[in-house]
């Protein structure tokens, strides 16, 4: 099992190592078992959990695809120093089909197929960042009715509202024209192109203080306002998904024209946008400051002719394993390891934060990197660095543990100087079912092999000795009496409503183990109730030697006496026997051209055909009385060899298909009858007594007579008196080359068969055909190739007739 789970482990690595979760890499020299994380195989083992897979074709698949044996030994290693165990459900089927199975069995799943979802999760790691521009609820469309911003620039098609209002009232609608102008009553033209809200707003006003007096002292207000807003044209170039001029509300923001484009590439920079504006770069915009403190700062808006230029990012890392967020990562030169993890939301519960692993591409090869874990705030990543937070190891720095006859077994912190009997109190005492002689602790050693100790516990639950020190990783079982026994059982059987097996009970009594057998059956009698009882003096040496004690009861079917009151004993066999004198009913069922058809119960066991023929009325004219048929269910099971034998007839048959052969196999069978002498002589040997389930079928007159099998043109034909069996095989065409005229036979319409028959070998003899009879010609059997052997001897006795007959002749 361990090999399995080795093996599970390494076609993990062969996917990961792949370009494509779905397709495995065809040179697997190059593999190595650092490129599986903890966290990985252990998700692995969980998925191979419920997945069956075989060890040969696996291990066939590594082979010829190159795989070290290096590597094998080195994730081994991992393996059994992460104490990982395959302990599915399946387990058991699938050691049996690994090892002894059939083929179709073991290679019931494929190992791409087994791992594919898996990885899929694993190892499809996403640039981080890139979620926020292919997310469809994240839309990043401007504000369209938000209130008019301080710092809106005015330029040509905005749309401004003038409001006076108090002791003058006034309203206008003012369009800013191309040359960046506005026509206001009173005040005529106004340049307002490039002004921001408020420095337009002081603008008209001053001009209109000399017609509205009252402006100056606050008895009259001005307010202007966005109406209908311009577009703007901004212009996206360097690595972005989709470059090019784009048209937007002047009220549009940095991150809305990435959005609209598609945002970087996977080789674009998300922390290093520029923002270029009159040729110069005004804003660099780094994504990093929103995604992961949700600052906006950066996302400034736009003005007309706005460039935003993206460049190629230059220090990519990926980083994996125990992290809230593992995925491909954007550094700026200043960033260090421990910014990296911060941005990967942080170590897990689970991760190892003493050392972080990873490798480094170099000029010509790769590196490992080891960083501690004090020094990942000063640690500087670098481009194509990839790094893995491992899980911590599976063990233990202070655990014991106690199992067995205990009310809270489990593990427990091991404290100085800890004893056994500190640790039973711990687990709240023992359960009253302790075996009080010794326990069997398991002390692991510094080299990790086991060692046993029998440990004393009866003056330990006394109190008057503390018992063995425990040490780490200490594992202490407490038996139970009824561990150290055989599973003490009582057996029913007979007329009672639940025969089978049960626990004994101390105290248990005959009465009470037929009551838990739901008491008697209809056909129970309490007189004779047998107990055989185990003898444990056995005189072995003497043939006629009893082997067990039989304890005779007679009781009552009620239960209402004291005989069973009887006290068992372990293992004891209890037969109750049915009365002589109690029989159920036996019934039959008789069908077809008869005046009643019915189901009867037989008055006897000893009623015949002749009487139930009687009882249903008597035959109708239109009975085929030739054709009549018993059908009897089968009272034993049909052995391998007949079904064999059936299954191998069937194929030669070519009129039969596979499916009509399953009625060969049915549990009842036919009994040929003659029904016309069982009338005639009522009680003779021929009036067979019935039984049980019997079916007897009274067909209707039938004067046909059917050909099937190897004939040219199988069919019904109408039955002539006097014509012979060749004659009808020759109306349906007679014989093909594949069929047999000598192998044909008849079967007659009561289910009664006869054959051809050749009188001194030489002379055919038809047998005779009547109505409803079907003729059937199989196919010739296949002839076997030319025996030299069988030649040679056939050769060796011509030879020896002829020297005989010259003998004779002289």
């Amino acid at each position: 099992m361990r090999l399995k789970l080795i093996l599970f482990a390494l076609l993990a690595i062969l996917v990961a190592t792949s370009s494509h979760a779905q397709q495995l890499p065809a040179d697997l020299s190059s593999v190595k078992a650092s490129q599986i994380s903890d966290t990985q195989l252990e998700r692995l083992v969980a998925q191979a959990k419920s997945n069956g897979l075989s060890i040969s074709d696996v291990e066939s698949e590594l082979s010829r695809r190159g795989m070290p044996g290096s590597e094998v030994l080195l994730l081994k290693q991992r393996v059994e120093a992460l104490g990982l165990s395959y302990t599915s459900t399946s387990s058991v089927t699938d050691s049996v089909s690994a090892d002894r199975g059939p083929a179709s069995a073991r290679k019931v799943n494929k190992p791409t197929k087994v791992f594919q979802p898996l990885f899929k999760e694993v190892e499809e790691l996403t640039l981080f960042g890139s979620e926020l521009f292919s997310n469809t609820n994240l839309s990043f469309e401007p504000d369209l009715r938000m209130a008019t911003p301080p710092g809106y620039i005015i330029g040509p098609d905005d749309e401004l509202l003038l409001n006076i209002y108090g002791l003058n009232v006034s309203q206008q609608t003012l369009r800013v024209s191309p040359e960046g102008t506005v026509t206001v009553k009173y005040a005529g033209v106004i340049a307002v192109n490039g002004l921001s809200i408020e420095a337009a707003t002081s603008l008209i006003r001053s001009r209109l203080l000399k017609f509205y007096p009252s402006l100056s002292n606050g008895q009259t207000k001005l307010q202007l306002s966005l109406g209908n807003i311009r577009s703007i044209r901004v212009i996206l170039i360097g690595a972005i998904e989709r470059p090019g001029t784009y048209t937007l509300p002047s009220l549009a923001t940095l991150f809305n024209a990435l959005y609209v484009s598609g945002g970087p590439k996977q080789n674009g920079s998300f922390r290093r946008i520029e923002l270029i504006r009159n040729n110069k770069v005004i804003e660099v915009a780094d994504l990093y400051d929103f995604l992961v403190r949700g600052d906006l700062g950066s996302n400034i808006r736009l003005q007309d002719n706005d460039v935003i230029r993206i460049p190629f990012t230059s220090n990519l890392i990926t980083m994996k394993g125990q992290l809230n967020r593992p995925g491909i990562f954007e550094l700026l030169p200043s960033d260090k390891l421990e910014d990296a993890i911060n941005y990967a939301g942080g170590f897990t519960s689970k991760a190892f934060r003493g050392r972080i692993t990873g490798t480094r591409i170099l000029d010509f090869n790769r590196s490992i990197v080891d960083v501690s874990g004090d020094s990942l705030a000063f640690f500087i990543p670098k481009n194509g660095d990839e790094y893995v937070i491992d899980s911590v190891i599976n063990r233990f720095t202070n655990r014991v543990m106690i199992t067995g006859a205990i009310f809270k077994p489990g593990s427990y912190a091991l404290e100085p100087n800890m004893s056994l009997g500190s640790l039973i109190r711990k687990a709240q005492g023992v359960k009253e079912d302790v075996f009080d002689g010794s326990a069997i602790l398991v002390r692991t050693r510094p080299n990790l092999t086991k060692e046993y100790i029998n440990a004393e516990i009866k003056k330990v639950l006394e109190g008057s000795d503390p018992g063995i020190t425990l040490l780490k990783d200490d594992s202490i079982h407490i038996a139970s009496i009824f561990d150290l026994r055989d599973s003490i059982t009582v057996s029913i059987n007979g007329a009672v409503r639940k025969p089978g097996v049960f626990r004994f009970e101390d105290s248990l009594s005959l009465k009470a183990l037929i009551m838990k057998a739901g008491g008697y059956a209809d056909n129970a009698t309490g007189m004779g109730i047998e107990i055989s009882r185990r003898k444990r003096n056995i005189e072995v040496n003497k043939p006629e030697s009893e082997i067990v004690d039989l304890i005779t009861i007679n009781d009552s079917a009620q239960l209402n006496g004291n005989a069973t009151n009887i006290i068992l004993k372990p293992f004891d066999i209890v037969s109750i026997k049915e009365s002589p004198y109690y029989k159920k009913q036996i019934s039959i069922k008789i069908t077809g051209e008869v005046l009643m058809p019915s189901v009867y119960t037989l008055q006897s066991r000893e009623e015949r055909l002749s009487s139930i023929i009687r009882r249903s009325g008597g035959l109708l004219y239109t009975a085929d009385i030739r054709g009549a048929k018993l059908i009897r269910k089968k009272k034993e099971l049909l052995d391998s060899t007949e079904v064999k034998r059936l299954i191998t007839s069937v194929q030669r048959d070519t009129t039969i298909s596979y499916k009509d052969s399953i009625s060969l196999l049915k549990d009842t069978r036919d009994v040929a009858i003659d029904l016309d002498y069982i009338l005639k002589h009522p009680g003779s040997a021929d009036d067979i007594t019935l039984e049980d389930e019997d079916e007897l079928v009274i067909p209707r007159i039938n004067n046909t007579v059917s050909i099937n099998g190897e004939v040219f043109k199988p069919l019904d034909i109408m039955y002539e008196k006097g014509k012979s069996m060749r004659n009808y095989i020759n109306d349906a065409g007679g014989v093909t080359p594949q069929g047999s005229r000598r192998r044909a036979f008849l079967i007659y319409a009561n289910g009664s068969a006869a054959k051809i028959q050749r009188p001194l070998g030489i002379f055919r003899r038809y047998p005779k055909v009547m109505p409803g009879a079907s003729i059937f010609v199989p196919q010739r059997p296949k002839r076997e190739g030319f025996d030299v052997g069988k030649a040679g001897i056939f050769i060796s006795a011509i030879t020896a007739l002829i020297t005989a007959a010259s003998l004779i002749t002289r």
